[in-house]
């Protein structure tokens, strides 16, 4: 039986030579495209909650803000990993389970990446 999930996400055509990068580029990336405006806004939230709205002035407070908030606020970082792993088949679950925490870290530096790269988005909210 096919998963439906895969049929939803947004095909990317990246290459990959080692394992890990294939894992990313063919599963971790297409779902994070996919749950883009979903992390926007929960980072948003997160900013919010905080009392941090200054933090989205200028690009290097803004990256800041991104780094301490992911590190520090271990409820938004396991929030966000959640995200994507909710998304996973259950092939893809055992693929990521047997590296957890190297696809942990990937998954958290793409996110902040694409928050860095999503600055003017975030702003108009």
């Amino acid at each position: 039986m096919k998963d439906n999930r895969i049929t939803i996400r947004p095909v990317l055509n990246l290459s990959a030579e080692k394992e890990n990068e294939s894992f990313q580029n063919v599963t971790l990336r297409p779902i994070l495209k996919l749950q883009h405006d979903i992390i926007l806004r929960l980072f948003v939230n997160s900013i919010k909650n905080q009392k941090l709205q200054t933090a989205i002035e200028d690009k290097d407070r803004f990256l800041k803000c991104i780094d301490a908030s992911i590190s520090k606020n271990i409820p938004l970082r396991n929030l966000l990993v959640g995200l994507i792993l909710g998304q996973f088949t259950i092939s893809e679950f055992e693929e990521y389970n047997e590296n957890s925490s190297e696809y942990n870290k990937r998954i958290i530096n793409m996110i902040k990446q694409r928050l860095f790269d999503s600055f003017e988005e975030i702003k108009s909210f």
